[in-house]
């Protein structure tokens, strides 16, 4: 019977007892998610800073770029003092060149412009006009009534033109001469798209949702368009320098939301749950000698009323409960890892950006403390940049998938540091670009020289080309010493990839193999390359040897891939500018490989490639020409004429009317024939052929200029030099001296 009642009494306080506590317990677990939600809206801050302080400096280096320009004597100043500079046109033209490179050196800027109080006139980059034709001279008076302009404007519209639509910038003038501006000001409009793309960048995480204003309220950006004011509890953080605010919130569950909410109410309850268990513990001591009924029937009221106040949720017990809080504050906590994961990988990689190209407000204030957060050691820094490219990175593109590409990007990185470790290096990159690894090598021992990152790099090239599908190049910048001279040697490292070209690829490409300054011109593409775009035209089998001997020019030099090109395109341009005077089949034999031949200057990295492809792509357009004309009746024909006019070109009777007696045909059919089939007039033609049989004789034998003009079919010397000075630009008896001096 005692032990009865040791269980009747033991069932009545257990089910009292495991009731408070996991009402306890529940609050425990929402307090945790108190605190981790304040975690969470710290690093939401630090974010919001990092963004920030971002948007800063890249407003700052505008900022800086104008102070320095208004300060050299030998740039934009010649605008506004005439005394700098006598020629009124280079007054203007070198201004606006020095503004558009400022321009295409910092991608926010969206347009720069200076304006001269004297003369009244505004000078762009691409154009110079007076106050009233500017679109934009309500703000330029504004600021001159007001002298207010130290600090960044609001967003607000803007245009060059009538025709123009508006552009939204933020605007930034700076007097000339600081500070009083009494001969004009310059004036730097940064795209608020710009802005708004960097911020995203920044801040598309897809944890965040931020909203961006400038100082007068006005809204730049917001992650969420339908929701431009966040609701609840935000984090908003100003900026000392433009006056800008960005306010953010963490894109939490129902969890952070019920939290927050619930967490004081849950602690109330918790504390009366408690006191109310106390008492009625008290009270079932006191009654335990009722009835079972009774007692059986106040613990089930107890318990239902209990379970509807602690779990709202149809039944479920205690620990179901704490289960899933748990499982909830797992998740919550995995979020919030990858979160700060993904925000160090993206600080991580613009330090690294910051540090190659030579950021240094940021880069050289606070070094230590910046770099030490990635694994940089104090100390003397002796470093070398190093860029490494993917070579056929279209081919590489189209052969694998986005998801592989990735991973192979990532092999790559994890390979360089791994391969640096051996030989006692530190490498830091990122890749910058889509197929670019940009990085800074650093050498860990006094001993160590340029020479043992070169062979560190061709190991590397070695070990891509023994073990992946694809070839990498690298260009390597001298050794620096100092943090501050690393951009220079990345500067270095991009101007050795941009001889890959002429060089070749699958190498090592160092200062040391690029020929020296002024080193000699290219080939000119002008009348050297007449004959070969007349032969082609012509159909003539001699266009492939002087393609040939152009292309074997351009081998001879050594020159940046952008000269390269250059020459290739002008050699393209001056063929199809020929091709389009021909008939309309011609032509369409032509356009049918011109998206060819168009895809053929990105597919390849080597100029042997580019030459041998489009090589064979012309001879594709010449064998389409040849079956044209085969299937024209009068070809044929008009090729004897062509035949006939080499042959019979030093004969002074040489005529349409000579060529209808020999042909049988009307000097205007032979006229009209020998248009469609070679695309230019007979007497074109034929004072093309004497030119340049003249400039044989010439160059070759001693004959007086009237031989010279008799043997090729002038009978009056005048008519020969009018002639030859049409055709080359120069008269016989210069060109003599020429061809004497090559």
């Amino acid at each position: 019977m005692a032990k009865s009642w040791f269980y009747k009494l033991l069932f009545s306080y257990l089910p009292i007892f495991f009731a408070v506590i996991s009402f306890l317990i529940a609050i425990f677990f929402f307090s945790m998610g108190e605190v981790t939600r304040k975690a969470a809206e710290t690093v939401n801050r630090g974010t919001s800073e990092h963004i920030l302080e971002v948007v800063d400096n890249s407003l700052r280096a505008v900022e800086h770029m104008m102070i320095k320009e208004l300060g050299a004597t030998n740039g934009i100043q010649q605008f506004f003092n005439a005394t700098l500079e006598d020629d009124p046109i280079r007054r203007m033209v070198n201004p606006s060149k020095l503004l558009s490179e400022m321009k295409n050196q910092f991608p926010l800027v969206d347009s720069i412009y200076l304006v001269n109080w004297e003369d009244e006139v505004v000078l762009t980059d691409t154009a110079a006009l007076t106050m009233e034709r500017f679109e934009d001279r309500a703000f330029v008076e504004e600021y001159l009534r007001s002298r207010k302009g130290a600090s960044w404007t609001g967003k607000r519209p803007y245009r060059e033109f009538p025709n123009q639509y508006d552009t939204d910038v933020l605007s930034l003038v700076k007097p000339y001469p600081v500070p009083a501006g009494d001969y004009g000001v310059m004036v730097v409009n940064v795209s608020a798209r710009a802005i708004t793309n960097l911020v995203k960048d920044l801040s598309d995480t897809g944890f965040i949702t931020a909203v961006l204003m400038d100082g007068e309220g006005e809204l730049l950006y917001a992650s969420d368009a339908e929701l431009p004011a966040l609701q609840g509890a935000a984090t908003e953080v100003g900026s000392s320098y433009s006056g800008w605010r960005i306010r953010s919130q963490l894109q939490g569950g129902a969890f952070y939301l019920f939290a927050s909410r619930f967490n004081l109410i849950l602690l109330l309850s918790g504390g009366v749950a408690v006191v109310a268990a106390a008492w009625f513990i008290t009270y079932i001591s006191r009654r335990h000698y009722r009835p079972i009924q009774s007692l059986t029937a106040r613990l089930g009221g107890y318990a239902r009323l209990k379970t509807e106040q602690l779990l709202r949720t149809g039944g479920r017990d205690e620990f179901a409960f704490i289960e899933s809080a748990l499982d909830k504050m797992i998740a919550q906590s995995d979020e919030l890892m990858t979160e700060q994961e993904q925000h160090m990988q993206v600080r991580r990689r613009h330090w690294i950006k910051e540090t190659l190209e030579g950021d240094y407000d940021t880069v050289v204030r606070d070094w230590d403390a910046i770099s030490a957060r990635f694994g940089w050691q104090s100390g003397l820094v002796r470093a070398s940049a190093m860029t490494i490219e993917i070579d056929g990175y279209l081919a590489f593109c189209e052969k694998y998938s986005r998801r592989d590409q990735s991973l192979l990007k990532f092999l790559i990185g994890n390979v360089v540091g791994e391969l640096a470790g051996e030989r006692g290096l530190a490498v830091y990159g990122e890749w910058l670009e889509a197929d670019k690894w940009c990085a800074v090598v650093r050498l860990q021992e006094e001993e160590q020289s340029g020479e043992a990152v070169a062979l560190y790099a061709r190991q590397l090239i070695q070990w891509v080309a023994d073990n992946l599908d694809f070839e990498i190049t690298i260009g390597l910048g001298d050794t620096v010493r100092g943090v501050e001279q690393i951009s220079s040697s990345y500067e270095q490292s991009l101007q050795a990839l941009s001889y890959k070209m002429a060089l070749g690829s699958g190498r090592v490409i160092g200062s040391r193999d690029l020929p020296e300054a002024g080193g000699g011109a290219l080939p000119q593409p002008a009348a050297d390359l007449r004959g070969l775009v007349q032969a082609f035209k012509l159909g003539d089998g001699a266009w492939e040897r002087q393609y040939d001997r152009f292309a074997e020019a351009l081998r001879a030099r050594v020159a940046p891939k952008e000269e390269l090109l250059y020459q290739v395109n002008y050699v393209v341009y001056q063929l199809a500018k020929e091709m389009a005077e021909l008939s309309r089949d011609y032509q369409q034999a032509w356009e049918a490989e011109s998206s060819r031949i168009a895809a053929l200057m990105r597919a390849h990295d080597t100029l042997e490639g580019l030459t041998d492809a489009l090589r064979e792509a012309l001879r594709d357009v010449q064998a389409r020409m040849g079956e044209l004309r085969e299937d024209r009746t009068y070809s044929a024909t008009m090729l004897e004429v062509r035949r006939y006019i080499a042959a019979h070109s030093g004969r002074p009777d040489l005529s349409l009317t000579h060529l209808s007696e020999a042909f049988e045909l009307s000097p205007k059919y032979v006229s009209q024939l020998f248009k469609e089939e070679f695309g230019e007039k007979f007497v074109d033609y034929l004072a093309s052929v004497r030119t340049e049989r003249a400039k044989r004789l010439l160059a070759d034998t001693a004959d007086s200029i009237q031989d010279v003009g008799l043997q090729v079919g002038y009978t009056h010397s005048f008519s020969f030099i009018r002639a030859f000075k049409k055709q080359t630009g120069m008269t016989p008896g210069e060109y003599r001296k020429y061809a004497e001096t090559e």
